[in-house]
């Protein structure tokens, strides 16, 4: 039996398109990995050529077809995936009544922000009055120091 096109894809080439098809980022993927995001845009590239497509979404297309869809896309889901330890991944615990405080910008325990609209708006609005604050506590400083001398 010949060799085919998919059997010319590296591993690091097939996990980078299994997670390209599940609709990661470039620059998530590369987190999951372990390596830079040129590195996932060389695998890609490289993916393609072999595949003989011109688009990344075209090539993971192709192997998700080729495998027979014998993964799950859910396994790749980076809301459900939390890399811990290199090669040791466990499912995210959800938030539990509000235990932990959540940042704006991902954590190594929170990879992509999935904050609701109102959270994110709610950071902003406490966001603003905190610089007004310290601006109006700067400016009665100054004032008050301006008085002085």
């Amino acid at each position: 039996m010949g060799e085919t096109r998919f059997d010319r894809l590296t591993d690091g080439q097939k996990e980078c398109l299994r997670l390209f098809h599940a609709r990661w980022e470039v620059k998530d993927i590369a987190r999951q990995i372990g390596r830079s995001p040129v590195t996932v845009h060389q695998r890609l590239a490289a993916a393609r050529r072999h595949l003989g497509v011109d688009r990344s979404v075209e090539a993971a297309r192709l192997l998700f077809e080729h495998e027979g869809s014998t993964y799950d896309p859910a396994i790749y889901d980076p809301a459900i995936v939390v890399e811990t330890v290199p090669g040791e991944a466990v499912i995210s615990e959800p938030n539990d009544g509000g235990h932990s405080f959540p940042l704006p910008f991902p954590t190594r325990g929170r990879p992509r922000n999935d904050m609701t609209f109102t959270a994110k708006l709610t950071y902003s609005l406490v966001l603003a009055a905190i610089i007004a604050l310290v601006f109006g506590g700067a400016a009665a400083a100054l004032s008050g120091l301006s008085e002085i001398f």
